[in-house]
């Protein structure tokens, strides 16, 4: 009678927003991430270190909650 009282149902989406453009957290979401960074890429000379800086960190950071998590 009550096996479905804990559980959740899916979670909608994350919205996330650059500018007036909305990135939703799907599979759509990171291709059109992705393509802006390939345009600040080519259009913002500046922007290279930048991109290069947070790829690096991310990555580091993903990997130490990933190791993290599989220590659980």
């Amino acid at each position: 009678m009550f096996e479905n009282a804990g559980r959740r149902g899916p979670a909608p989406p994350q919205k996330l927003a650059f500018g007036n453009l909305s990135v939703p957290g799907t599979k759509v979401g990171a291709i059109v991430s992705i393509g802006l960074v390939i345009i600040a890429w080519i259009a913002i000379p500046g922007a290279v270190l930048f991109i290069l800086g947070t790829v690096g960190v991310g990555a580091l950071v993903g990997l130490g909650l990933s190791w993290l998590h599989s220590r659980e």
